[in-house]
């Protein structure tokens, strides 16, 4: 691990002043300018989290099955490269969040777009991969105040709770799909959740890669194809 990244994590214990912030031990991800936060989803789940950038629009990261906010480490450089706000988190149960009902993913995405509101965001964008993809998706379909657009990178119909498909029959949030065509059976659920979509703007991307989640970022037509939804 770098010097830099642990003592920008504060592995010296130190804590990180201000409200809402988050006193980290060890984050091998957090570089320097970031801001560890702690947020508290509404069913009381403790939500850790990165901020990056100083964008007037946010950008939520959600991560993968069995992965946490480090995931999205190469896309946020992109993201605050391109004058985004972004904050990737930690889903309940993974990485440092911890608590609330074991399902409900998309509260976890609420708490997220409700710092980046409080932190200056006047737009909100959701990005989730795979299991994160089911859970944008959902709290798109109820946030109020909407965000304002929402991007799946092969997200599930369903997952373990989570109904995407009910979700996008009654979201009207603009929204993306991105999947490969050779990772079933993600490939046929993102044709499902596009086709059921009740939002007039919708597109889906479908390359011929095997990639999943937000591995599917690595393709250049994929992470332009995003780009330019988030920019638009």
């Amino acid at each position: 691990m770098k010097l830099a990244a642990l003592l920008a994590a504060g592995a010296l214990a130190l804590a990180v002043g201000g409200p809402g912030t988050a006193r980290v031990t060890e984050d091998p991800c957090l570089e320097t300018g970031e801001t560890p936060v702690q947020l508290t989803a509404s069913d009381g789940a403790s939500v850790y989290g990165v901020e990056s950038g100083t964008g007037t629009t946010g950008v939520v990261l959600g991560h993968m099955y069995l992965s946490d906010h480090c995931e999205w480490t190469d896309f946020t450089h992109r993201l605050v490269a391109a004058g985004f706000r972004v904050l990737a988190i930690d889903f309940r149960g993974y990485g440092d969040s911890r608590g609330g009902a074991a399902s409900r993913l998309d509260r976890d995405i609420a708490a997220a777009v409700a710092r980046l509101r409080k932190d200056g965001a006047t737009r909100v964008e959701l990005v989730g991969a795979s299991m994160g993809g089911a859970a944008v998706l959902v709290a798109a379909s109820w946030i109020r105040q909407a965000v304002d657009g929402v991007v799946s990178l092969s997200g599930p119909a369903a997952y373990r709770g989570l109904d995407a498909l009910r979700a996008v029959r009654r979201s009207h949030v603009p929204v993306r799909f991105v999947v490969g065509t050779l990772d079933p059976p993600f490939a046929a659920d993102a044709v499902r959740l596009m086709k059921a979509a009740a939002a007039r703007d919708k597109a889906i991307l479908r390359l011929l890669v095997g990639s999943h989640g937000s591995s599917l970022l690595r393709q250049p037509r994929a992470s332009a194809f995003v780009l330019r939804f988030l920019g638009r």
